[in-house]
């Protein structure tokens, strides 16, 4: 197992070092710094897993991690940080982190960590992650687990789309609406002579015949403008070697819920040797057609390039026929009137007729095709033919039994000396199994989109609940912390004033005790009342956001010595249990990231209601960092998780939330739809009474 370690303690790494190497299956192949340093390592060494810091200068560990599990998929990460929220891992595995340890653990569980994800199997610290001592609601570490199940199965559905794509027997690849190859697979780069890294840096272009580029240009700005969503010609294509190889080309492509074009499906099929002697009697405009690779150098000079006919049809005729005799393409000779003067083997036992039913005979007759539209295509493009232009389709035709197939089509005039158009070729080429096999392609690529929404909305699902499981638990733990040790510590501070009215009894060192023993109790209530409101202020749902906002910001100014000022409206009144909750943790956020990473003196709130929304400002005057998450000022911290939490929060409401930054400061922008008809002076009883919970004074 060959390990890369990433933190920028050197003292961490030697520790880490030193732990693995006590273990013969483990390799460690290298160290990075940083998340920037790591990305370039794990590109160079190819490791198998990756012992991942999170708080890293340049780029940190969560962001590193999305970038090496793009790059190299099959690479695991283990995440091993001084965090231990469960938030904290959420977002690694989120990030694509197959493990997640935390650093007063190394000792004990590193290993046995590391062992599990060289598996692809995941490992929780159960110093983050406790599983829950009793039965009840859904607990944290069955979300992340399930979180990761998620993420394993997408990884392996994704895998056997990557192996298919792949392995496939014909040339595959993505091409972006500019030309510019996305992805290409094994057979593609064979075809073309090219290493895949260096076909990604060429275009669609860059390979193709200057001869052809017209109609490949020409049938992107159909696709593109969304008058067609598939493409099939023969085309030549320039290899590396500087050979010309011909190929079936069989374009159609992705688009997104606007039906603008994400990227082409291009499906390369190389056409056989046999194409050889065709190529050299057929001109340019002439698709070559077999079953298999075409290759030939372009020596000609300019003059010489292009098929020259005879005086004669009778001359024409000849050397077509003599090309007929070796090939095993299907080709029709006609009239420009469409009348069929002759076809070869491969036409008449594809088609399942007899010579003698064929000749002699329009072409868009029953016997071609059973479909009308084909028909009348038929016709029309044969006119077009008889007026010089080479056409290229794909079509359908009919076999004897009745059997509808898929072909591509090319019909290329043959002109006498006087430029008259005196022959239409017709050849075709069956596309039959290449289309069953795109249809494929394209149904597997449409079951896994769905696969991945379906997912996404699973894990939407999961990050929902988990963001209601952490706001239950505060709850739960503040309702403790409030009805049950603040009981109790108002218990033993009656009794300690019942005794300290009787201290004129006790001796001056007992009575001094007994005093002392006040004021500490009454400290530790304070405390135990501070610490309960934080979680879960009663206020928001007893009185509601105007009065748990003031409560809150009034403590926060005189804990940090931030000074706040805020605009919130004596009659906002109430709100959804939810928004109101949402909200109320957004300043939290908000101005504890400012009192942490901004170092801003002060902070403004401000709250307002319109219509059917309420908006929420929060902004400072601090040294603000990057839209990519990065801190403006180098070597500080930056408030990414709690701002990806905000962001669940307001999306979970329908809502839209906003973020802008710069060296002068940072503002926060919030805004939550509300329910049409909610009462503003009040929940209504029934909402009221479900946000209401039973503090006990």
């Amino acid at each position: 197992m060959r390990v890369l370690i990433v933190d920028d303690h050197e003292i961490v790494r030697r520790g880490v070092r030193s732990l693995l190497l006590s273990q013969a299956n483990c390799d460690v192949c290298g160290e990075a710094v940083d998340g920037q340093d790591a990305v370039e390592k794990a590109r160079e060494l190819k490791p198998d897993v990756i012992v991942m810091d999170v708080s890293m200068p340049n780029l940190n560990g969560l962001d590193a991690t999305r970038q090496v599990r793009r790059i190299l998929p099959q690479t695991e990460v283990l995440i091993l940080s001084q965090h231990d929220s469960a938030e904290m891992v959420r977002q690694a595995f989120h990030a694509g982190a197959r493990g997640y340890v935390v650093k007063s653990s190394i000792s004990r569980q590193l290993v046995a960590a590391l062992e599990k994800v060289s598996r692809h199997e995941p490992f929780f610290d159960n110093g983050v992650v406790e599983t829950p001592a009793s039965p009840g609601p859904l607990g944290m570490r069955d979300i992340l687990q399930r979180s990761a199940a998620l993420e394993h199965a997408l990884r392996d559905s994704e895998e056997l789309y990557r192996s298919t794509f792949e392995n496939a027997p014909i040339g595959i690849a993505h091409v972006s609406p500019e030309g510019k190859w996305l992805r290409v697979n094994r057979q593609l780069c064979d075809i073309l002579g090219y290493s895949q890294e260096e076909l990604l840096k060429l275009t669609f272009r860059d390979i193709t015949h200057p001869e052809d580029l017209a109609q490949s240009r020409a049938a992107a700005e159909d696709l593109l403008a969304g008058r067609s969503d598939r493409f099939s010609g023969r085309k030549r294509c320039l290899r590396k070697d500087g050979l010309i190889v011909w190929v079936n080309l069989t374009v159609s492509c992705a688009r997104d819920s606007d039906r603008k074009v994400k990227h082409f499906i291009s499906i390369f099929d190389a056409l056989t040797g046999r194409a050889n002697s065709e190529a050299s009697l057929e001109p340019p405009g002439i698709a070559r057609s077999s079953n298999g690779a075409v290759m030939s150098r372009d020596l000609r000079h300019p003059e010489e390039k292009g098929f020259k006919i005879a005086s004669t049809l009778e001359e024409s005729e000849k050397r077509l026929r003599a090309a007929f005799s070796q090939t095993y393409s299907v080709l029709l000779l006609l009239r420009p009137d469409g009348t069929v003067v002759e076809a070869n083997r491969a036409a008449l036992e594809g088609m399942g007729f007899a010579r003698d039913q064929v000749i002699g005979r329009k072409c868009w007759e029953p016997w071609w095709s059973a479909l009308p539209d084909e028909m009348a295509t038929l016709k029309a493009s044969i006119a077009r033919a008889a007026q010089g232009e080479v056409v290229r389709e794909e079509c359908s035709y009919c076999t004897s039994n009745g059997m509808v197939r898929f072909a591509d089509r090319t019909l290329a005039p043959v002109r006498d000396d006087n430029g008259v158009v005196v022959l239409i070729v017709a050849s075709a080429l069956d596309i039959t199994e290449q289309k069953e096999l795109l249809d494929k392609l394209e149904q597997r690529v449409h079951v896994r989109t769905q696969e991945l929404e379906q997912k996404n909305a699973e894990l939407r699902k999961l990050s929902a609940r988990l963001l209601q499981i952490q706001d239950e638990e505060r709850r739960r733990i503040a309702r403790e912390l409030h009805d049950s040790v603040g009981q109790l510590l108002a218990a033993i501070s009656m009794n300690t004033s019942n005794i300290q009215r009787e201290k004129g009894k006790l001796s001056a060192s007992a009575a001094s005790a007994v005093s002392e023993n006040v004021k500490l109790a009454e400290q530790v209530s304070n405390e135990i009342r501070t610490l309960s409101h934080l979680l879960h202020p009663p206020l928001l749902d007893e009185i509601g956001l105007l009065s748990a906002l003031k409560w809150y910001i009034d403590g926060f100014s005189e804990r940090s010595k931030i000074r706040v000022t805020s605009d919130i409206p004596s009659d906002l009144g109430r709100l959804p249990r939810d928004v109101e909750l949402s909200l109320f943790r957004i300043v939290q956020e908000c101005l504890t990231n400012i009192h942490r990473h901004s170092g801003s003196l002060t902070a403004f709130v401000r709250l307002a209601r319109s219509g059917q929304g309420v908006t929420l400002e929060v902004k400072d005057e601090g040294r603000g960092f990057s839209p990519s998450g990065e801190s403006i000022v180098s070597g500080t911290e930056t408030p990414g998780v709690g701002l990806r939490g905000m962001r669940e929060r307001v999306s979970q409401l329908g809502g839209q939330f906003e973020i802008t930054s710069n060296g002068t400061g940072t503002l926060v922008f919030a805004r939550l739809p509300l329910v049409e008809g909610f009462a503003s002076a009040g929940h209504g009883s029934s909402e009221l009474a479900s946000g209401r919970s039973q503090w006990k004074n």
